[in-house]
Protein backbone atom coordinates (compact mmCIF):
# COMPACT_ATOMS: atom_id res chain seq x y z
CA UNK A 1 0.00 0.00 0.00
CA UNK A 2 1.15 3.42 -0.52
CA UNK A 3 0.60 6.41 1.75
CA UNK A 4 0.92 9.89 1.49
CA UNK A 5 1.23 11.89 4.88
CA UNK A 6 1.59 15.63 5.52
CA UNK A 7 3.58 15.95 8.89
CA UNK A 8 6.00 13.13 8.24
CA UNK A 9 8.76 14.72 10.02
CA UNK A 10 7.07 15.96 13.68
CA UNK A 11 7.30 13.50 16.14
CA UNK A 12 3.53 11.40 15.61
CA UNK A 13 4.59 11.36 12.06
CA UNK A 14 7.97 9.88 12.00
CA UNK A 15 6.29 7.23 14.16
CA UNK A 16 4.07 6.46 12.07
CA UNK A 17 6.50 6.65 9.22
CA UNK A 18 8.88 4.00 10.69
CA UNK A 19 5.86 1.28 11.50
CA UNK A 20 4.50 1.95 8.23
CA UNK A 21 7.48 1.01 6.71
CA UNK A 22 8.39 -1.72 8.37
CA UNK A 23 5.02 -3.22 7.17
CA UNK A 24 6.76 -3.18 3.70
CA UNK A 25 4.29 -0.64 2.55
CA UNK A 26 5.54 2.70 0.60
CA UNK A 27 5.80 6.31 1.63
CA UNK A 28 5.79 9.68 0.43
CA UNK A 29 6.15 12.37 2.66
CA UNK A 30 4.59 15.73 1.67
CA UNK A 31 7.30 18.41 3.58
CA UNK A 32 9.23 21.88 2.73
CA UNK A 33 12.23 20.38 3.35
CA UNK A 34 12.42 17.23 1.65
CA UNK A 35 15.58 16.60 1.35
CA UNK A 36 15.40 15.95 5.21
CA UNK A 37 12.70 13.62 4.34
CA UNK A 38 15.37 10.44 3.92
CA UNK A 39 17.04 10.90 7.33
CA UNK A 40 13.49 11.61 9.66
CA UNK A 41 11.35 8.90 7.76
CA UNK A 42 13.48 6.35 6.84
CA UNK A 43 15.52 5.59 3.91
CA UNK A 44 13.00 4.07 1.84
CA UNK A 45 10.18 7.26 2.02
CA UNK A 46 10.65 10.03 -0.88
CA UNK A 47 9.83 13.14 0.35
CA UNK A 48 8.15 15.82 -2.43
CA UNK A 49 7.76 19.77 -1.84
CA UNK A 50 4.40 19.85 -3.84
CA UNK A 51 1.05 17.67 -4.41
CA UNK A 52 1.91 17.44 -8.13
CA UNK A 53 5.03 15.63 -7.47
CA UNK A 54 3.23 12.90 -6.04
CA UNK A 55 3.72 9.59 -8.04
CA UNK A 56 1.43 6.81 -8.90
CA UNK A 57 -1.83 5.82 -6.86
CA UNK A 58 -2.03 6.51 -3.60
CA UNK A 59 -3.96 4.38 -0.86
CA UNK A 60 -4.14 5.96 2.59
CA UNK A 61 -3.64 9.82 2.81
CA UNK A 62 -2.54 10.34 6.55
CA UNK A 63 -2.75 14.19 7.28
CA UNK A 64 -1.09 15.60 10.67
CA UNK A 65 0.30 19.08 9.17
CA UNK A 66 0.38 21.81 11.55
CA UNK A 67 2.74 24.54 13.57
CA UNK A 68 3.17 23.64 17.03
CA UNK A 69 1.02 25.09 19.05
CA UNK A 70 2.59 24.82 22.27
CA UNK A 71 4.10 28.26 22.48
CA UNK A 72 2.92 31.22 23.60
CA UNK A 73 -0.19 33.02 21.67
CA UNK A 74 0.05 36.06 19.61
CA UNK A 75 -2.45 37.15 17.20
CA UNK A 76 0.32 36.23 14.30
CA UNK A 77 1.32 32.99 15.90
CA UNK A 78 -2.86 31.96 15.97
CA UNK A 79 -3.26 32.99 12.80
CA UNK A 80 -0.23 30.89 11.45
CA UNK A 81 -1.19 28.03 13.46
CA UNK A 82 -4.86 27.95 12.00
CA UNK A 83 -3.50 28.86 8.45
CA UNK A 84 -1.12 25.87 9.02
CA UNK A 85 -3.94 23.41 9.70
CA UNK A 86 -6.75 24.40 7.63
CA UNK A 87 -5.04 25.51 4.54
CA UNK A 88 -2.90 22.51 4.21
CA UNK A 89 -6.32 20.21 4.77
CA UNK A 90 -8.01 22.16 2.26
CA UNK A 91 -5.03 22.04 -0.36
CA UNK A 92 -4.93 18.22 0.36
CA UNK A 93 -8.78 17.27 0.06
CA UNK A 94 -8.91 19.43 -3.54
CA UNK A 95 -6.01 17.56 -4.72
CA UNK A 96 -7.92 14.12 -3.65
CA UNK A 97 -10.88 15.14 -5.22
CA UNK A 98 -9.26 15.95 -8.59
CA UNK A 99 -8.01 12.34 -8.68
CA UNK A 100 -8.95 9.20 -10.88
CA UNK A 101 -8.37 7.15 -8.55
CA UNK A 102 -9.01 8.52 -4.82
CA UNK A 103 -7.25 7.01 -1.76
CA UNK A 104 -9.24 4.21 0.40
CA UNK A 105 -8.69 6.03 3.23
CA UNK A 106 -8.24 9.54 4.64
CA UNK A 107 -6.97 9.82 8.62
CA UNK A 108 -6.94 13.40 9.50
CA UNK A 109 -5.72 14.93 12.23
CA UNK A 110 -7.61 17.21 15.29
CA UNK A 111 -6.65 17.17 19.04
CA UNK A 112 -8.18 17.06 22.08
CA UNK A 113 -8.80 21.25 22.38
CA UNK A 114 -12.16 19.95 20.44
CA UNK A 115 -13.58 19.73 24.03
CA UNK A 116 -12.23 22.60 25.44
CA UNK A 117 -12.80 22.89 29.25
CA UNK A 118 -14.60 20.60 30.41
CA UNK A 119 -14.41 19.76 33.75
CA UNK A 120 -14.99 16.38 35.50
CA UNK A 121 -17.56 15.03 31.74
CA UNK A 122 -16.28 12.03 30.43
CA UNK A 123 -15.93 13.05 26.90
CA UNK A 124 -16.62 10.51 24.09
CA UNK A 125 -16.38 10.96 20.44
CA UNK A 126 -20.19 12.11 20.76
CA UNK A 127 -19.66 14.84 22.76
CA UNK A 128 -20.34 17.90 21.41
CA UNK A 129 -17.11 20.54 21.19
CA UNK A 130 -16.21 23.20 23.55
CA UNK A 131 -15.10 26.69 23.53
CA UNK A 132 -12.09 29.09 23.10
CA UNK A 133 -9.28 29.27 20.51
CA UNK A 134 -7.99 25.73 20.33
CA UNK A 135 -11.48 24.32 20.12
CA UNK A 136 -12.61 26.34 17.13
CA UNK A 137 -9.68 25.88 15.61
CA UNK A 138 -10.18 22.39 15.85
CA UNK A 139 -13.83 22.28 15.06
CA UNK A 140 -12.44 24.29 11.47
CA UNK A 141 -9.68 21.60 11.05
CA UNK A 142 -12.39 18.61 11.20
CA UNK A 143 -15.20 20.10 9.09
CA UNK A 144 -12.80 21.23 6.44
CA UNK A 145 -12.38 17.33 5.24
CA UNK A 146 -16.75 17.26 4.91
CA UNK A 147 -16.21 17.88 1.23
CA UNK A 148 -14.43 14.38 1.35
CA UNK A 149 -16.97 12.57 3.11
CA UNK A 150 -19.67 13.96 1.17
CA UNK A 151 -17.83 12.65 -2.02
CA UNK A 152 -18.59 9.42 -0.15
CA UNK A 153 -14.91 8.84 0.77
CA UNK A 154 -13.48 6.99 4.27
CA UNK A 155 -12.65 9.81 6.67
CA UNK A 156 -11.46 8.78 10.29
CA UNK A 157 -10.92 12.12 12.66
CA UNK A 158 -7.83 11.66 15.42
CA UNK A 159 -8.55 14.04 18.01
CA UNK A 160 -5.03 13.54 19.59
CA UNK A 161 -4.35 13.79 23.65
CA UNK A 162 -1.23 14.40 25.04
CA UNK A 163 1.75 12.23 23.68
CA UNK A 164 4.03 11.09 25.59
CA UNK A 165 7.56 10.44 24.33
CA UNK A 166 11.22 11.23 25.55
CA UNK A 167 11.50 12.27 21.80
CA UNK A 168 9.63 15.21 22.07
CA UNK A 169 6.18 16.83 22.98
CA UNK A 170 5.35 17.41 26.42
CA UNK A 171 7.35 15.23 29.01
CA UNK A 172 10.80 16.17 28.15
CA UNK A 173 9.54 19.80 29.46
CA UNK A 174 8.16 18.63 32.28
CA UNK A 175 11.21 16.37 33.05
CA UNK A 176 14.26 18.99 34.12
CA UNK A 177 12.12 20.21 37.14
CA UNK A 178 10.64 17.19 38.37
CA UNK A 179 14.22 15.24 38.41
CA UNK A 180 15.61 18.49 40.04
CA UNK A 181 12.66 17.40 42.75
CA UNK A 182 11.05 20.82 42.18
CA UNK A 183 8.36 19.15 40.03
CA UNK A 184 4.71 19.54 40.90
CA UNK A 185 0.69 20.10 40.10
CA UNK A 186 -0.21 23.20 38.05
CA UNK A 187 -2.45 25.63 39.97
CA UNK A 188 -5.20 23.33 41.88
CA UNK A 189 -3.53 20.34 40.17
CA UNK A 190 -7.76 18.74 39.80
CA UNK A 191 -7.83 19.28 36.40
CA UNK A 192 -8.38 16.06 33.87
CA UNK A 193 -5.48 14.90 31.51
CA UNK A 194 -5.82 12.68 28.88
CA UNK A 195 -2.51 11.14 27.31
CA UNK A 196 -1.74 8.32 25.19
CA UNK A 197 2.00 6.18 24.98
CA UNK A 198 3.74 6.85 21.66
CA UNK A 199 3.70 3.69 20.73
CA UNK A 200 -0.23 3.22 21.24
CA UNK A 201 -0.49 7.13 19.23
CA UNK A 202 0.90 4.68 16.23
CA UNK A 203 -1.11 1.20 17.17
CA UNK A 204 -4.26 3.18 16.82
CA UNK A 205 -3.51 5.18 13.54
CA UNK A 206 -2.59 1.81 12.10
CA UNK A 207 -5.12 0.11 13.34
CA UNK A 208 -7.57 2.80 12.27
CA UNK A 209 -6.37 2.37 8.58
CA UNK A 210 -6.34 -1.36 8.90
CA UNK A 211 -10.02 -1.12 10.29
CA UNK A 212 -11.28 1.76 7.88
CA UNK A 213 -13.01 3.58 11.26
CA UNK A 214 -14.69 6.18 9.00
CA UNK A 215 -15.67 8.67 12.00
CA UNK A 216 -14.36 10.50 14.63
CA UNK A 217 -11.68 8.92 17.14
CA UNK A 218 -10.13 9.90 20.81
CA UNK A 219 -6.38 8.99 20.37
CA UNK A 220 -5.94 8.95 24.06
CA UNK A 221 -5.64 6.19 27.04
CA UNK A 222 -8.23 4.33 28.58
CA UNK A 223 -7.02 5.90 31.74
CA UNK A 224 -7.25 9.95 32.20
CA UNK A 225 -5.54 11.43 35.61
CA UNK A 226 -6.08 14.55 37.33
CA UNK A 227 -2.94 17.01 36.90
CA UNK A 228 -2.57 16.32 40.78
CA UNK A 229 -1.72 12.43 39.76
CA UNK A 230 -0.09 12.80 37.09
CA UNK A 231 2.65 14.99 38.64
CA UNK A 232 2.72 12.46 41.90
CA UNK A 233 2.81 9.45 39.52
CA UNK A 234 5.99 11.33 37.11
CA UNK A 235 7.89 12.21 40.27
CA UNK A 236 7.61 8.97 42.00
CA UNK A 237 8.85 7.14 38.56
CA UNK A 238 11.94 9.63 38.66
CA UNK A 239 12.50 8.81 43.20
CA UNK A 240 11.69 12.35 43.50
CA UNK A 241 9.55 14.78 45.57
CA UNK A 242 6.24 16.11 44.79
CA UNK A 243 6.19 19.19 46.91
CA UNK A 244 6.33 22.58 44.62
CA UNK A 245 2.73 23.84 43.32
CA UNK A 246 3.04 26.24 40.23
CA UNK A 247 0.15 28.70 40.69
CA UNK A 248 -2.72 29.92 37.83
CA UNK A 249 -1.50 33.37 38.00
CA UNK A 250 2.27 32.55 37.02
CA UNK A 251 1.34 30.19 34.39
CA UNK A 252 -0.58 32.90 32.73
CA UNK A 253 1.85 35.48 33.31
CA UNK A 254 4.37 32.84 31.33
CA UNK A 255 2.23 31.56 28.63
CA UNK A 256 -0.99 33.86 28.54
CA UNK A 257 -4.03 32.76 27.02
CA UNK A 258 -2.76 29.26 26.40
CA UNK A 259 -2.25 28.81 29.50
CA UNK A 260 -5.75 28.69 30.02
CA UNK A 261 -6.63 26.32 27.29
CA UNK A 262 -3.74 24.02 26.75
CA UNK A 263 -2.36 24.06 30.74
CA UNK A 264 -5.21 23.92 32.86
CA UNK A 265 -8.59 23.16 30.91
CA UNK A 266 -9.71 19.93 32.17
CA UNK A 267 -10.18 17.09 29.30
CA UNK A 268 -11.47 13.48 30.48
CA UNK A 269 -11.68 11.75 27.47
CA UNK A 270 -12.19 8.23 26.73
CA UNK A 271 -11.10 6.67 24.00
CA UNK A 272 -15.04 4.60 23.08
CA UNK A 273 -14.57 4.29 19.52
CA UNK A 274 -10.81 2.47 19.96
CA UNK A 275 -11.83 -0.06 22.18
CA UNK A 276 -15.07 -0.99 20.59
CA UNK A 277 -13.22 -1.69 17.79
CA UNK A 278 -10.83 -3.83 19.55
CA UNK A 279 -8.28 -1.78 19.69
CA UNK A 280 -6.00 -3.06 22.85
CA UNK A 281 -3.51 -0.39 24.40
CA UNK A 282 -0.07 -1.54 24.89
CA UNK A 283 -0.02 1.00 27.79
CA UNK A 284 -3.87 1.56 28.96
CA UNK A 285 -2.38 3.38 32.85
CA UNK A 286 -0.10 5.87 33.39
CA UNK A 287 2.09 4.44 35.53
CA UNK A 288 2.97 1.35 33.24
CA UNK A 289 3.65 4.10 30.58
CA UNK A 290 6.10 6.35 32.42
CA UNK A 291 7.73 3.12 33.64
CA UNK A 292 8.47 2.55 30.01
CA UNK A 293 9.70 5.80 29.01
CA UNK A 294 11.69 6.77 31.95
CA UNK A 295 13.17 2.93 32.35
CA UNK A 296 12.12 2.10 35.51
CA UNK A 297 9.69 -0.87 37.16
CA UNK A 298 5.93 -0.19 37.97
CA UNK A 299 5.30 -0.97 41.40
CA UNK A 300 2.94 -3.78 40.48
CA UNK A 301 6.02 -5.67 39.79
CA UNK A 302 5.67 -5.60 35.72
CA UNK A 303 8.87 -5.20 33.68
CA UNK A 304 9.15 -2.72 31.35
CA UNK A 305 10.40 -3.09 27.70
CA UNK A 306 14.25 -2.91 28.12
CA UNK A 307 14.64 -3.69 24.63
CA UNK A 308 12.02 -1.12 22.95
CA UNK A 309 13.98 1.00 20.02
CA UNK A 310 14.98 4.18 21.35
Amino acid sequence: MHCLITGGTGLIGRLFCAQWLARGHSLTVLSRSPEKVHKLCGEAAQGVRELQQVEGPVDVVVNLAGETISKRWTSARKQEIRRSRLETTSQLVQWILSREQRPEYILSGSAVGYYGDRGGDLLRETSGPGGGFAAELCRDWEAATQPLQQAGLCVGTMRTAIVLSTRGGALPQMLPAFRLGVGGPMSSGEHWMSWIHEEDIVGLMLHTIDRRICTPFNASAPEPVTNNSFSRLLARQLHRPCLLRTPAWALRLMFGEMADELLLASQRMEPRVALDSGYSFQYPTLEKALADLLGSTPQNGEAHASSRSR
